[in-house]
């Protein structure tokens, strides 16, 4: 088939990539030149696993391209999908407009019947605008909703290996060519999960704030950990063995971030309230996640002791997550902003993210360098906040040699207490004491 992706963001530059690798013939529009122009030559503008070499070698196959605009060749493509961003407003709805500006270019550009695939994490109704927006095209143009399910991270093998393929359409037709395009990912079982536009528009948001919820009530706990004594650690053990639970998404940590996260829970805040139907849990999920940027800025305050003008603090893990560059409400981004605001030094360092985050946090006490030992020294403190593989055995004596001070604080609960009290230093985990961090070595 000949397929448009509008959007070489994450989404769409994933999702245009898989689908020529499946053969398809597929044309990725953008809106910024330049970002387009580098695309052409290889450059690819974003870090993920394994989306690299796959562009190229499609770019290669003549079965990938990138563009500004549809044009003539693809005008008569199968399926138009929309993977723009939806970022979003003051009062935390979706930003749809770059969504309704792609359906204004698909309805001037497209001659011959196809699909709409709205693929952006969008509202629920949006399909039904989208419609609307279409009303005056020359062809028949079908909208449905086939949101995405790609982790930053882990996209590549998302996108080939989906847990489902979720698809809102309202006509047979629709889903028998749905059907076509997705069967080379089903041939180990049935992947799709068919249902109205509605539906599919609110399962995205749905699955992120459910996975949210978890994430934020372990950090929850792990608060409640600190003040009675208890092992987060113990409790992640014995909640998760219950198999209606299960261990996924159990983990404390510094508080999640990125790009779906933060904005998905926030915009379905704002529906609920739109409607009259208060989002109870998803407000109180976000309140804690925020909560827990604060509370891991103090637990680096109350550790440091007594502050003067000269106090450093290292961070490694700068990423929302690992094996990213995303650095969009990252936990590093608040705990960051707190430091400094205590007039606190902050070194940081990260495999991907460093460039990304001294552009998002211009500071004159904040500095980025290019080796993880590097930031570490002279440091009071080091705080670890994204578990990149580079970090998870690191040389604890070196870092004794290095530091200024003595204190880990292990945001990630990643590393082994024993290892780091044997190298002389200070150890902190996230809903672990300090005589448990000794005791579960």
């Amino acid at each position: 088939m000949k397929l448009v992706v509008f959007g070489a963001g994450y989404v769409g530059l994933v999702s245009g990539t898989g689908l020529a690798e499946l053969g398809h013939e597929v044309r990725i529009v953008d809106i910024d030149p330049e970002r387009v122009r580098r695309l052409n030559d290889g450059v690819i503008p974003i870090y993920e696993p394994g989306l690299a070499d796959l562009i190229r070698r499609n770019a290669r196959a003549g079965r990938i391209d990138f563009a500004v605009e549809v044009g003539a060749d693809f005008a008569d493509a199968s399926v138009f999908f929309i993977c723009v961003g939806t970022p979003p407003r003051a009062d935390g709805s979706a930003d749809i407009s770059a969504v309704l500006s792609a359906a204004d270019a698909i309805a001037l550009t497209a001659k011959a019947p196809a699909l709409v695939a709205v693929k952006s994490t969008v509202p629920v109704g949006t399909c039904d605008t989208v419609e609307r927006r279409l009303a005056g095209a020359k062809v028949d143009l079908e909208v449905v909703s086939n949101p995405e399910f790609l982790k930053e991270g882990a996209a590549v093998s998302d996108f080939f290996r989906p847990d489902r393929i979720v698809l809102g359409a309202n006509s047979e037709r629709a889903r028998n060519l749905l059907r076509e395009l997705y069967a080379p990912l089903q041939l180990s079982g049935e992947r799709l999960v068919i249902t109205d536009r509605r539906s599919s528009e609110l399962t995205k948001y749905a699955a992120n704030t459910m996975l949210a919820m978890r994430v934020s009530f372990m950090n929850e706990l792990s608060r409640l950990c600190h003040a009675t004594g208890a092992d987060i650690h113990s409790v992640r053990l014995g909640v998760g063995a219950d198999t209606r639970i299960g261990r996924r998404f159990l983990y404390a940590g510094p508080g999640y971030g990125g790009s779906c996260f933060p904005k998905d829970v926030q915009a379905l805040i704002h529906l609920g309230r739109e409607k009259g139907v208060p989002m109870r849990l998803a407000e109180a999920t976000h309140e804690a996640n925020r909560e827990q940027f604060d509370f891991v800025g103090r637990l680096v305050l109350d550790h440091l002791g007594v502050l003067t003008t000269d106090k450093v603090v290292a961070l490694w893990g700068l990423a929302f997550k690992p094996e990213t560059d995303d650095i969009r409400d990252s936990p590093a981004l608040a705990i960051a902003e707190f430091l400094l605001g205590h007039g606190i030094g902050v070194v940081g360092h990260d495999p991907e993210a460093g460039a990304n985050f001294a552009r998002a946090l211009p500071h004159p006490s904040l500095r980025i360098v290019d080796r993880e030992y590097e930031a570490a020294a002279g440091a009071d403190a080091l705080v670890l906040l994204t578990e990149w593989r580079s970090y998870r055995a690191p040389n604890f004596s070196e870092l004794k040699r290095r530091m200024r001070g003595d204190l880990i604080i292990d945001a990630r609960n990643v590393w082994r207490p024993a290892e780091v009290l044997r190298a002389g230093l200070r150890y902190q985990g996230v809903g672990v004491t300090g005589s448990s961090a000794t005791a579960n070595s």
